[in-house]
């Protein structure tokens, strides 16, 4: 599988869990700090956790294309790729207020983490394993 592939996959797993999922308990803190009717239907969640696929996705190819400019130190990488995703993805809260600003932003910098993390993981191992594969005599 290459590196694209790994990216997509993992941004699309990521992006269902901490986006989706953790997009919607947003909307729903949301909707009862502002003492507006918290409405749940299985069918809009659903929705709201395959955009979270479909952002997460788009966010495991951007991190496959900027991943070589980002710091090598593994934690720092991992937030700061957080940050990149949230200020990529606040233009699009709506409404803008602050506190829709503040709800959101645990579920992005956790994806962005996590998605990091995962991405170091996976595509380290599978560089070193092929530096291994070139080394006579292991």
């Amino acid at each position: 599988m290459n590196r694209f592939t790994t990216a997509v996959l993992a941004g699309a797993a990521s992006g269902a869990l901490f986006l989706g999922v953790g997009g919607r308990l947003a909307m729903h803190a949301f909707a009862l700090a502002t003492a507006r009717s918290a409405g749940f239907t299985v069918r809009g969640s659903l929705n709201v956790v395959f955009a979270g696929a479909i952002a997460g996705a788009i966010g495991g190819l951007l991190l496959a294309v900027i991943a070589r400019f980002l710091p090598q130190q593994r934690w720092l990488r991992a937030v700061l790729f957080g940050v990149v995703c949230y200020v990529i993805a606040t233009p699009g809260f709506r409404p803008p207020r602050p506190l829709v600003f503040v709800l959101f932003a645990p579920a992005f910098l956790a994806y962005g983490v996590v998605l990091a993390l995962a991405w170091g993981r996976l595509v380290g191992s599978r560089r070193q394993t092929s530096l291994d594969a070139r080394r006579p005599g292991l």
